[in-house]
């Protein structure tokens, strides 16, 4: 029998998809040993950046072809939460994603009764331990890996009820709790998303002005190392939602103007660009869902979820193509979601993938 280097070997087996991991893990127990060591998943993690297998989350009404080729996962199915529950996808980060039971958003006055770290890749599921009860008036979640503490982190943020004070609860993978911040920010939390980038965590939030005075929106950016708050200028003064990171910066849109800004300098009010205005109507228009863009794809197009439906947007030649339908309760679509195939564990690097089933 011809002897492969072992160096070789994860280099072949780190080229590959998961649902093919999992089986080669049957072939003999130095495979198994190998794919299921913390060091292989991050080396298979780092290919699957280099060349992501996407894969969809979907509720469980889709009427989706994309389920015949695996690429589309059931929530509902998979996390055995009933039907009659809104599911909600808070985020998705290296092949996890961190899924709600029921709507969390804005207006929310309730904690969710399961907060879950999900792998649809590998089926693995751990159920977090939820906030503890606080009177607030607005409040929405985040999910993301910091490399700086080399941890997966779940972020709450919320406006106290009756005040216009911002706090923060912050859950560590590693710790298995929930510890609040400290520093507290006089504003008001605006919409329902929160996004880490460029080792801060930001989210949209105004300020009740004075007698006479108009509101006035701002970008705030909490650090996660210092744990201080900072204030960005948003390209406009007009109501903009959907915060989040596209082709590696920051994006903000429009609410009633369907345009698309992006920050192409970080920090830099006057590097605000305007990404994509959307004329498109799909289908009869009829729906009142407002459109969000999923991932930036090869040469200027766009996915998007837009009328209860995926679309491939190109921003270039202004068209657009149908990938699939499906029916939503939800008013911002926030129970579909994409993520890439990896072998990560939901319960943290020092599990292996065998362990804690």
């Amino acid at each position: 029998m011809t002897y492969i280097p072992e160096v070789i070997m994860v280099d072949i087996l780190s080229r590959l998809p998961v649902k093919s991991l999992l089986r080669f893990r049957c072939v003999c127990k130095a495979w198994c040993t190998l794919i299921s060591h913390p060091q292989f998943v991050e080396t298979h993690l780092r290919q699957q950046h280099k060349r992501p297998v996407i894969g969809l989350v979907v509720p469980h009404s889709v009427d989706d072809p994309l389920h015949k080729d695996d690429l589309a996962v059931d929530l509902e199915l998979h996390l055995g939460i009933p039907n009659k529950r809104t599911t909600t996808v808070l985020d998705s980060c290296n092949g996890l994603l961190c899924v709600v039971d029921c709507y969390y958003g804005f207006y929310s006055l309730k904690p969710p009764q399961k907060l879950i770290l999900w792998n649809p890749s590998t089926r693995q599921c751990n159920h977090i331990p939820c906030p503890s009860f606080v009177g607030y008036q607005n409040c929405m979640y985040s999910f993301f890996y910091d490399p700086g503490s080399d941890d997966y982190k779940i972020v709450r943020i919320f406006t106290f009820l009756g005040k216009d004070k911002t706090a923060i609860d912050i859950f560590t993978l590693k710790t298995n709790k929930w510890r609040r911040v400290e520093e507290i920010h006089s504003s008001v939390i605006g919409y329902w998303s929160a996004t880490y980038f460029n080792g801060n965590l930001h989210w949209l939030a105004f300020r009740y002005g004075g007698y006479g005075e108009d509101e006035r929106s701002s970008m705030v950016a909490f650090s996660l190392r210092e744990e201080k708050f900072q204030e960005m200028e948003l390209p406009s003064q007009r109501a903009v939602f959907g915060l989040r990171v596209l082709g590696g910066c920051l994006c903000v849109d429009g609410l009633y103007t369907n345009d698309k800004w992006v920050m192409e300098e970080y920090g830099i009010k006057e590097s605000w660009k305007s990404l994509i205005a959307f004329p498109y109507r799909v289908g009869d228009g009829s729906s009142w869902k407002l459109p969000r863009v999923l991932r930036f794809l090869e040469n200027g197009v766009l996915l998007v979820l837009h009328d209860e439906k995926l679309v491939l947007c190109d921003s270039k030649n202004n068209t657009w193509k149908i990938i699939t339908s499906y029916c939503s309760s939800a008013p911002y679509e926030r129970e579909v979601g994409l993520y890439i195939q990896t072998l990560v564990s939901p319960y943290g690097s020092g599990d292996r993938l065998t362990g804690n089933q």
